[in-house]
């Protein structure tokens, strides 16, 4: 039986099909206005390189599909969703229980008009009144988010309960009703309402695709395996246990999820993954295999209160637009935040893009073969985009126009490492030691460049690079996460029965859960974390094990040390506010096939040579074609490594060693493999 991970991007669809012992890959057009359809694209070519009749055949040997998509992301980064109104304690309608006085959120998620205060002891008219001065200005969902409603949910539910009974869903003026105590558990209000309204929000346009999805492959092709996904903590669930918050740049975390998964099997603990693409750039940390997570959080500059992967990224990809700013001595070159996209794309697409890129000068300066963009799929015009880099960018800067792709490309690694060393500023890491997991269609022309830069060795390319967010999802298992809020109590009474019966009550929901999603619960594991807080203090998340569950000294002990006091002292109540449980099962995965090590020679890979701009002094490089190395074949001189889907850039002074998995470890020529 097959599994099938597919990605949904900006431009391309990715996918990846695996029997657990061999893998294969497709890339599809992206199609924005119905992710349904490259979808099914994606499944067909997957069936086709399989050597299935049709893609019901393929489907028939399907256990499980899980899919990522950037829809949620879009909508929120793109501003471009469903009108809102929201609901919030009286008092809070500007600073939305933030910090400063007018939230950032107003006018741009929400409109200030839009958004009513209201007192616990509102009346039922008062409560209708506020929701038809809402419908009036045309919102289409409602949120509501009152002050401490992680413990007392019930006042938001009884809004809740009287809109729906004026407004049922069965009538044309319904409008959906969302309460924030159900969407987070936090305890800080600032966090729920955020990820209430985010929520709102995304929700339409992720549970129109998800469901249209859904519908063409149970109804349409007969499909009956489950269909997964992919969630921003790093795992999969079922449409139907799926919050549109949960998904949000699920897709980098899949990235990060995969550079984990590699760096356990290659024992590399701590990594830097690079993920550069058409549009942004993104870097990610991991410490012993396990992402580093940073608190408080953002979704596109929306703080958060919550625990998340760290992620930095900018608006750097092949497609970002060259700029040539200033005059006279100052006169240098901007890369992004514009971007030319898919279309009308870099100026060699010939589909009348006028300005110049990146990808531009990878092309007019020899890193790119026009002959083989995408395996040969797609021809490019080499002429197009030197003239495109000479006229936008060579004149004004009074250089020839090799000089001006190689400052282009400069730019570019230079921005790169200079986001890695944000990274270790806001980390406070020392990187020296790390390796560089580099990934995405445009990361393998930029690794060993940035590495240079960035002060790092040790760099490793990926033969599943150019679809290796799929690759982070099928190594990923199903996992669900529960939160209850209990009480506000002093820890210090010694008694844990009641988190222990809350954790248990979870358990056995999970439980539900997974059958419901159509797998035994057996052979889950189980991760324990606790929100706890000092009286007039911020809240903290302790991890924790049941074991200290059950040793009220070991917990108090392990408590007072996350917030910084000493065992035993008086400085004030200590509780538990939230209970966080994480589920997770182990679901089929890829296993890596391994080749046998031969001889360090390459020549029988290398198809020609042809000058570039970047990596040699002299400007001349070899050219190989990753598909043809073999394990063990070394690669020792300035290179270009052609694939069907990327380009990987060997500068001279580096070492690429091909390795037993297909991918390849690069390293300065100082450094021994």
């Amino acid at each position: 039986m097959f599994t099938v991970d597919i990605d949904v991007g900006g431009t391309l669809t990715d996918g990846i099909f695996s029997d657990g012992a061999h893998i294969a890959s497709v890339k599809v057009d992206t199609t924005p206005h119905d992710l349904t359809v490259c979808l099914l694209d994606c499944l067909t070519r997957g069936a086709l390189k399989l050597g299935f009749e049709d893609l019901r055949a393929l489907l028939e040997n399907v256990e499980l599909i899980r899919w990522s998509t950037t829809i949620t992301s879009n909508v929120l980064a793109e501003l471009r969703g469903p009108k809102l109104g929201l609901i919030v304690s009286s008092g809070h309608e500007s600073d939305l229980y933030g910090e400063n006085p007018r939230s950032s959120l107003l006018d741009r998620l929400v409109s200030e008009q839009d958004v009513i205060g209201v007192e616990t002891s509102a009346s039922e008219p008062q409560i209708m009144n506020a929701v038809r001065s809402l419908l009036e200005n045309g919102v289409r969902r409602i949120g509501i988010s009152l002050k401490e409603a992680d413990r007392h949910p019930e006042q938001e539910l009884r809004i809740k309960r009287i809109i729906d009974q004026q407004y049922p869903d069965h009538f044309l003026g319904s409008v959906p009703v969302l309460a924030g105590s159900d969407i987070s558990k936090s305890a800080d209000d600032m966090t729920r309402m955020h990820c209430a309204l985010i929520n709102a929000y995304t929700h339409g346009a992720l549970a129109a695709t998800l469901f249209k999805a859904e519908d063409e492959l149970r109804e349409t092709c007969r499909y009956s395996g489950a269909f997964l996904v992919c969630h921003i903590n790093g795992g999969v669930a079922s449409i139907g246990k799926t919050k549109a918050i949960d998904t949000i740049e699920s897709g980098p975390i899949l990235g990060i999820q995969g550079s984990g998964h590699l760096g356990r099997i290659y024992g590399f603990n701590d990594v830097l993954a690079l993920d550069v693409g058409g549009t942004t750039t993104k870097v990610g940390v991991l410490r012993n295999a396990e992402p580093v997570y940073r608190r408080p959080a953002d979704f596109f500059g929306i703080p958060v209160k919550i625990s998340l992967p760290y992620l930095c990224s900018i608006a750097l990809g092949g497609g970002s637009v060259v700029t040539v700013v200033g005059s006279g001595e100052r006169c240098g070159i901007q890369l992004g935040p514009e971007s030319m996209g898919s279309y009308p794309g870099p100026a060699c697409y010939g589909l009348g893009g006028d300005r110049a890129t990146l990808t531009d000068a990878f092309v007019a300066g020899g890193l790119i073969n026009p002959d083989y963009f995408l395996g040969g799929t797609k021809r490019i015009d080499r002429e197009l985009a030197y003239q495109t880099v000479e006229k936008l960018v060579a004149q004004p800067l009074h250089v020839s126009t090799e000089a001006a792709c190689r400052a282009i490309i400069e730019r570019a690694f230079e921005s790169v490492a200079n986001l890695i060393a944000e990274a270790r500023t806001n980390l406070q890491l020392d990187f020296s030691k790390y390796a560089l997991f580099v990934y995405g269609g445009n990361g393998g022309l930029f690794a060993c460049g940035v590495a240079e830069k960035a002060g790092l060795d040790n760099v490793l390319l990926l033969s599943l690079g150019p679809v290796f967010s799929a690759f982070g999802s099928s190594v990923s298992d199903l996992c669900h996460v529960y939160e209850r809020t209990v009480p506000s109590r002093p820890l210090a009474d010694g008694d844990t029965s009641q988190i222990r019966r809350v954790l248990e009550e979870m358990k056995a929901e999970a439980s539900k859960d997974l059958l419901g999603d159509g797998f035994r619960p057996e052979g889950v594991c189980w991760a324990i974390e606790l929100e706890i807080s000092k009286k007039g203090g911020p809240s903290l998340s302790l991890p924790c094990s049941e074991t200290s569950l059950q040793n009220s000294r070991e917990l108090q002990a392990k408590v007072s040390a996350a917030l910084g006091i000493a065992s035993g002292a008086q400085g004030g109540e200590i509780s538990v506010d939230v209970i966080r449980l994480r589920m997770r099962k182990a679901i089929p995965k890829p296993r890596l096939a391994e080749l046998p090590i031969q001889g360090s020679d390459c020549s029988h890979a290398r198809t020609g040579g042809r000058r570039v701009a970047w990596g040699r002094p002299n400007g001349e490089a070899q050219v190989y074609r990753w598909e043809s190395l073999q394990p063990g074949n070394r690669v020792e001189e300035c290179a270009v490594v052609e694939a069907a889907n990327t380009t990987y850039l060997i500068p001279e002074g580096w070492l690429m060693v091909v390795d037993r998995f297909g991918n390849a470890a690069v390293r300065r020529h100082s450094k021994q493999i």
